[in-house]
């Protein structure tokens, strides 16, 4: 807590620091974003030329939870707050899970008139809020500086993919194509499913390990561990060529991520294991 004195007005002004919680999370349902995502349609008004807005139904919002909202509100009580922040080492997609080891998050709480709290009770808190949804572990009061940490953390990230091939592919060539992908540095243009929100870019990214095995003759079980920013969707499909190598290429057979899933995710240096960084 910050206290202002102003001498020539006798006025004390008070500012509240904010307080920060440290965790991971699981995502376990699918189409669930990470933070609110307001709907495009209105801006996140909720309304439309007079009207409730049709691709939101009057929500404000393009899905109805995300893990910011399944989360944050269970602290932000716990803690007496005002309003609550949630900061994440990157994201996944809306459609994929996060399994395993979690994401790691702070939630920032803003006014909190209580700091101390019960972690261990909070833990339970919010999973019992989040019904099955979401799953947080290892939560910790942290400092400010943890929230840089954690969206700067330069984390490598495990993926299970379920992939659908557009005409029959044999083992020996899955394993082939996969052996070539494994160690290589991909070049990789910004996909066309996000090109509206990111800068046209090429990028090059590391595949580190590349597995799988093959359920039937067109459809397969891929798990890529790659670094971060690697787009692990376009490195199955190519995205029309805009990723190279890719698995489709190296078949050359049409593939597509039918369901993603992410398994961990891993900075050289965990924010975890930097006890400056938490409060005793």
């Amino acid at each position: 807590m910050q206290f202002t004195l102003d001498l020539a007005t006798d006025e004390v002004d008070v500012n509240v620091n904010s307080a920060f919680v440290y965790g991971r999370y699981r995502k376990l349902e699918r189409d669930i974003p990470q933070t609110k995502w307001p709907c495009n349609d209105c801006n996140g008004t909720g309304r439309w030329q007079g009207q409730p807005c049709e691709g939101c139904d009057g929500s404000g919002y393009r899905y109805d939870e995300s893990v910011e909202q399944l989360t944050a509100p269970v602290v932000v009580d716990a803690m007496d707050g005002e309003a609550g922040t949630f900061h994440g080492a990157g994201r996944e997609d809306v459609d994929a899970l996060m399994l395993e080891s979690g994401r790691p998050f702070v939630i920032e709480v803003d006014d909190p008139r209580v700091r101390d709290v019960d972690v261990a009770q909070l833990e339970r808190d919010v999973n019992d809020f989040a019904d099955g949804k979401v799953e947080v572990e290892g939560l910790r009061l942290a400092t400010h500086d943890m929230v840089e940490r954690v969206k700067e953390l330069d984390a490598s990230k495990t993926y299970r993919m379920d992939v659908e091939f557009d005409e029959p592919v044999a083992e020996a060539d899955l394993q082939a194509a996969l052996d070539e992908l494994e160690g290589t540095t991909v070049h990789q243009e910004t996909p066309q499913r996000v090109a509206h929100r990111r800068a046209d870019l090429t990028r090059t990214r590391e595949v580190y390990a590349a597995s799988g095995d093959r359920v039937d003759e067109t459809h397969a079980d891929i798990r890529i561990h790659g670094a971060g920013g690697l787009y692990v969707k376009e490195l199955i499909s190519s995205d029309e060529g805009r990723t190279e190598p890719s698995l489709s290429g190296l078949l050359g057979v049409d593939a597509v991520v039918t369901a993603l899933d992410v398994v961990d995710v891993q900075g050289e240096d965990e924010p975890f294991a930097v006890e400056e960084f938490f409060r005793d």
